[in-house]
């Protein structure tokens, strides 16, 4: 009998979870209390957006060329936002009390 772990598929070779390279960003303010939320990041490429809440769920999500985005929808809480842009994948918390 053989396990598949996160760490090696069935031919026992790893998987790669992240195709590509990591995406540094900056999101401010954070905490987050309304209005815009600013994403900073050194490429220039569409930004494709998502704000997950702690369940994995998906709460807010748009493609913007733009350094910040509106979601004025976020109730208290903490949230992943995951950006990927131009081949690069990044991830950050983001608080909102």
């Amino acid at each position: 009998m053989h396990f598949v772990t996160a760490q090696q598929n069935a031919n026992g070779g790893a998987l790669n979870y992240f195709s590509g390279e990591k995406l540094n960003f900056q999101l401010y303010p954070n905490p987050f209390t309304g209005g815009k939320l600013h994403i900073v990041s050194p490429s220039t490429d569409i930004k494709n957006i998502m704000i997950l809440n702690i369940l994995g769920e998906v709460v807010f999500q748009t493609t913007t060329y733009e350094n910040y985005v509106i979601s004025n929808n976020l109730n208290s809480g903490i949230y992943i936002v995951k950006i990927k842009q131009g081949g690069q994948k990044g991830l950050s918390r983001l608080v909102v009390p």
